[in-house]
């Protein structure tokens, strides 16, 4: 029974991918995000276990709400960058305009999971402990965790951001 639903989702998948990549490549400006949105319709329609393999029609819409919810995400990518900035502005006293704008920008660069663990952690000001409670992991792999975020932000950020300040 197995194989011969793994034979029906190949078959369809063969049969409506190129058709599904198009219609997400047409709407949003990244190619290999494209790709990843289709893989995603294709994941629903697997994890769906519809009695009959969907068609085109019922593809398409669920690639249109594929679609929606990237622009819903790159709308909240935008909002985050502007409270990004905000924040920075009102809880980095001393730094001048520039360098707030800068470190929020990198900010947004970052992965989601690095971004929030620096913001737990200087934002939020949490210790190595408390950042493992909010994280559900170990201390130790907090601090990894964290290691690695610096590391990243460290990489993303202009070398003038990363040079001591004298104040």
């Amino acid at each position: 029974m197995l194989a011969a639903k793994e034979q029906a989702f190949i078959d369809l998948h063969t049969q409506h991918s190129a058709r599904v990549y198009r219609y997400i490549a047409c709407r949003i400006s990244d190619g290999h995000r494209a790709e990843e949105l289709a893989a995603d319709v294709f994941r629903i329609a697997w994890e769906k276990e519809l009695a009959e393999p969907p068609g085109i029609g019922w593809l398409l819409a669920t690639a249109r709400n594929v679609v929606g919810n990237e622009y819903k995400g790159r709308r909240r990518r935008q909002e985050l960058v502007e409270r990004l900035k905000d924040d920075v502005r009102s809880q980095a006293p001393g730094s001048n305009d520039e360098e707030r704008a800068a470190v929020a920008e990198v900010l947004v660069q970052l992965r989601e999971r690095d971004r929030e663990v620096l913001m737990l952690s200087y934002w939020d000001e949490l210790t190595i402990a408390e950042l493992a409670q909010t994280l559900g992991c170990s201390s130790s792999a907090a601090a990894v965790r964290l290691h690695r975020a610096r590391r990243a932000f460290a990489k993303a950020a202009p070398s003038h951001l990363m040079t001591e300040r004298k104040d």
